[in-house]
């Protein structure tokens, strides 16, 4: 499912956190607050906060109840190729500026249907600013909304309860980008 299982070995886990997560009791993740992800870092799923201007853009599938950031598996393992892929799909969003806010190291839990107990994985949390948002084609599986900053955040925290303090992370960081003029 997108593990390079040969690489697994070579992954060492960081340090204990002192908040563990419990993501829908499959994982427990930590979070690591560090800008670049780990050498032979296990990847199967990333998020991305996708901003523009004075807005956050929020997606879900068609006919689905509630908005939320990209999220998903990485496929390959390549978690930015993902997000810039996904961002293109779900909102019509080209990527101008990446950048990993940190990361979840997740450890599988006996209730994990995909993977075995204990499994370690890496999923990396990005800031995408856009720097062009065209319309969804007709026919798209997605639908893409456009919200105020306050809006969109109190959106994002409502839908990633555990997330909250990770995605006001990356809304702080998009807020210092806005404020030099680099966002």
């Amino acid at each position: 499912m997108g593990v390079d299982l040969m690489s697994l070995g070579a992954y060492e886990p960081r340090w204990p956190g002192v908040l563990e997560l419990n993501l829908h009791d499959q994982w427990r993740a930590r979070w690591v607050d560090e800008q670049e992800l780990p050498a032979n870092a296990p990847v199967h799923w990333a998020y991305g906060m996708v901003c523009m201007g004075d807005h956050g853009y929020a997606t879900r599938a068609k006919g689905a109840a509630k908005w939320e950031m990209i999220e998903g598996p990485t496929g390959d393992g390549a978690p930015e190729a993902f997000v810039k892929a996904a961002a293109i799909e779900r909102m019509g969003a080209t990527t101008g500026r990446l950048e990993l806010i940190g990361f979840f190291e997740c450890k599988a839990t006996r209730h994990n249907t995909e993977f075995q107990q204990g499994t370690i994985t890496v999923r990396p949390f990005y800031l995408v600013v856009a720097k062009k948002v065209a319309d969804l084609p007709d026919g798209s599986g997605w639908e893409r909304r456009r919200m105020r900053m306050a809006e969109f955040m109190v959106a994002m925290r409502a839908r990633y309860p555990e997330l909250e303090d990770y995605v006001g992370k990356c809304a702080s960081r998009y807020a210092v980008l806005r404020a030099k003029g680099e966002a």
